[in-house]
């Protein structure tokens, strides 16, 4: 008997160490959740890759474990502790199939049972990219300053660089300091007007905030290449004046994250390169406020947590910009330590969570140029700080393709989600003149310079940039035989050209069907078109933003209707995560383009099937199919809008609409007839700002089908010839759908199989 006693105790004290810790549930993510990463059984392209899992209550922190096999017998490394829910390895793996596994911890380190086992495996040319290990952090952070953006030991050669080949830059750069000196400080923002949130002096609050630390940066930056006391003066008066406000006020993240973003990186920055003009007492004031601010970003992202909440938007810069105070104020602040250690979490996790690997911004073309723009300056502070190259990261490889096939120099289109209805402008093109000499890409420069941003950012940023030696500058090129049509799998959007680099003759269409749903920044929009011809827009996204989450865009300018969309019997798509779209075909050619969007998910339980038939008869045809199935019968509501009026046939099945320097004829067609109608009005005015002129056509089905069908085809013209499109049928029987028209005369007949779906043109 007594024999059994070390078995039985040596059981009870294995039980003992499982039974304190939060148990692990294994449960399936939630919609907005980035989930458990890699997905099981995927082939992963960096090495090695993020592993991401649910929080789970009451966990203190988390165990990882890899293997070479199932059974963890094999080639295992245990990570003892994580806090948190995503990890990534400070070496690369063996190339091959890995098993990964996690353990909840609580706050005496006692461990649960492991998670089920997961696996990935490593391709043998994946792109090495461990993440710098703490060690290796405590070496290569200066000990002293500067250490943003620039290394003490560096400090002579860009001295010498506004003396020479930076000196018009530099002038730039001394002509606003010398503003600044004179400017009147501003005053900290007032709280709100009866206490309450309001779209002007949140936007007011935010840009005159921006605006004034922009001041304390460029004055410390001239200081520290200049050595003139006056610059260094004006960086503390401004400073000191930032330190002044009160940090859980009206700046604070909870109040207003737009102001509270920018004193955090920028006067991190400030601080940095006027440390010499700072005494001992004033860098322990700027170490108060950092210490409150930094603490409060962090708990601000930590407690989401936004490892695995991926999709917050602002989220997605504030952690580096946290990052880039922790570099700023390594070693003297206590904390700092651990925010870069969280920033350096996210970058080698799945950042970023709304692109993947082809280069795509699921949220659309204007956050893909402002939140990529800004993420360079990460790249900037981990080269100057860590001496490591941030676009070795896979998605970089491909990062400049969006913005080239989305919106190409003398386009008009922007793609799909907020500030879509905009035309392109040249802010996208800082960022890939960025990359085009990180990753050595002459056709993103040639972007660049296209649109007249070959030189890049500008600032201190822009100076240091331009005056580092390496990588070398790379000579523009144009994009002369690269393929005309481009699927962004992650975002899920398809863009289509019968001729990108001639834009006075290129006809552009663009669709999105996107597995991140409509969340964020996207619209209720999927399976979406919108179409473009000679420079000019014609079927457009409509509305105006006045604020994210104003009246007029929860009832207009994110719903189905304000775009070239489809609404059934009645509904368009939530604005939710679950309301997700697929690419399920995507077959580019040189005679046509083949693309085949499911949206089913976003249109209720009655709905069975919903696909989008994108055909693209190059040079100037579009067809559409739309096919419903549904449990009882349905109608369909096919909606275009334009900048100018429709011109409308009295039977309602003949569209033309002229704009710019384009024009559009096009039949719609439908069992049982069509009836159409158009407004240029809105169910409500926007809230602030001014819409541009625009005409919304709705096309709905007279009939009622279990099996619903819309087709339109569409011919593209320059504005004022004649469009030789005519002869237009639905000739669909067994199964099969069936288009046939006359194009200049000649007949076109188009079968589609839905069971494949497959397409053959004759």
């Amino acid at each position: 008997m007594n024999n059994r006693f070390p078995m039985l105790f040596l059981v009870m004290a294995t039980l003992g160490v499982y039974a304190a810790a939060p148990p692990v549930s294994n449960r399936a993510p939630a919609p907005n959740d980035i989930g458990y990463l890699p997905a099981d059984g995927a082939r992963v392209g960096t090495n090695p890759p993020a592993m991401a899992w649910l929080p789970e209550p009451h966990a203190d922190a988390y165990a990882v474990q890899l293997a070479r096999d199932e059974g963890f017998q094999n080639g295992v490394i245990t990570i003892r502790r994580t806090p948190y829910v995503l990890y990534t390895h400070t070496a690369t793996l063996t190339p091959g199939t890995w098993w990964w596994r996690y353990a909840c911890l609580d706050a005496r380190g006692n461990q649960s049972e492991w998670s089920q086992a997961r696996h990935f495996t490593i391709a043998g040319d994946a792109q090495p990219f461990p993440r710098p290990s703490g060690e290796l952090v405590r070496e290569r952070v200066p000990k002293s300053h500067p250490r943003l953006m620039l290394r003490p030991e560096e400090v002579g050669m860009f001295r010498q660089a506004r003396l020479g080949p930076e000196k018009a830059r530099w002038e730039e750069l001394v002509k606003a300091a010398e503003v600044y000196l004179r400017a009147p400080l501003m005053p900290e923002p007032p709280p709100w007007t009866d206490g309450k949130w309001n779209a002007p002096e949140w936007k007011r609050n935010f840009q005159d905030t921006l605006r004034a630390v922009e001041k304390a940066e460029t004055l410390a930056f001239c200081y520290l290449l200049s050595g003139d006391k006056r610059y260094g003066e004006g960086a503390r008066k401004w400073l000191l004046h930032f330190a002044s406000w009160n940090p859980a006020g009206s700046t604070s993240m909870d109040v207003n994250d737009e102001a509270g973003m920018p004193i955090l990186y920028l006067t991190s920055r400030a601080y940095d390169w006027a440390y010499d003009a700072l005494s001992k007492e004033d860098r322990e004031v700027m170490r108060r406020m950092v210490r409150f601010r930094g603490e409060e970003a962090y708990d601000w992202l930590h407690d989401k947590p936004f490892e695995q909440q991926a999709y917050n938007s602002h989220g997605g810069r504030m952690w580096h910009f946290l990052g880039e105070a922790a570099i700023a104020y390594y070693g003297e602040v206590p904390e700092a330590s651990k925010w870069l250690d969280y920033a350096l979490t996210i970058f080698w996790g799945w950042y970023p969570s709304y692109g993947d690997e082809d280069g795509g911004w699921a949220q659309g073309y204007s956050y893909w140029a402002s939140y990529v723009n800004r993420s360079t300056w990460w790249f900037d502070a981990l080269r100057a700080g860590l001496l490591i190259d941030g676009t070795r990261k896979p998605f970089y490889r491909n990062v400049g393709l969006f913005p080239m096939y989305v919106a190409p120099p003398n386009g008009s289109l922007t793609g799909f989600g907020d500030f879509a209805e905009a035309e392109p402008d040249a802010r996208a093109a800082v960022p890939v003149s960025y990359f085009a000499r990180m990753r050595g890409v002459p056709e993103w420069q040639w972007f660049a310079e296209a649109w007249g941003r070959g030189n890049g950012e500008t600032g201190p940023i822009g100076f240091i940039r331009s005056a580092r030696p390496d990588p070398p500058k790379v000579t523009a090129r144009p994009p002369s035989n690269w393929p005309q049509a481009k699927w962004f799998r992650g975002a899920g959007w398809v863009s289509l050209h019968s001729g990108m680099m001639n834009p006075t003759e290129n006809v552009q269409v663009m669709m999105r069907a996107a597995p991140l749903g409509n969340i964020s920044h996207s619209h209720a929009d999927q399976n979406a078109i919108v179409l473009a011809a000679f420079g000019s827009p014609l079927l457009v996204n409509t509305g105006i933003r006045p604020w994210y989450g104003s009246p007029f865009s929860k009832e207009w300018y994110w719903t189905t209707k304000a775009h070239n969309a489809l609404e059934i019997d009645g509904q368009g798509q939530p604005k939710t995560a679950e309301a997700t779209g697929r690419i399920i075909v995507f077959q580019p050619g040189k005679e046509y383009d083949y693309v085949v969007g499911d949206a089913t998910p976003g249109y209720g339980p009655n709905v069975e099937r919903y696909r989008r038939h994108l055909l693209f008869l190059k040079p100037d045809v579009v067809v559409l199919v739309d096919e419903v199935s549904a449990r009882k019968p349905v109608s369909l509501k096919f909606w275009l809008h334009g900048r100018a009026p429709f011109e409308l046939n009295p039977a309602g099945d003949h569209v033309a609409l002229a704009f710019g320097k384009a024009s559009l004829s096009g039949f719609l067609r439908s069992p049982g007839g069509v009836r159409t109608v158009q407004t240029d009005k809105y169910p409500l005015p926007p809230e602030q700002g001014q819409t541009r002129p625009e005409w919304h056509l709705s096309s709905e089905t007279k009939a009622k089908h279990t099996n619903a069908r819309f087709v339109a085809v569409l011919g593209v013209g320059k504005a004022g010839e004649k469009i030789p499109l005519d002869a237009v049928e639905d000739a669909s029987s067994g199964g099969r759908i069936a288009v046939q028209f006359r194009r200049a005369g000649k007949p076109v007949s188009i079968s589609i199989d839905p069971a494949g779906p497959t397409v053959a043109v004759r």
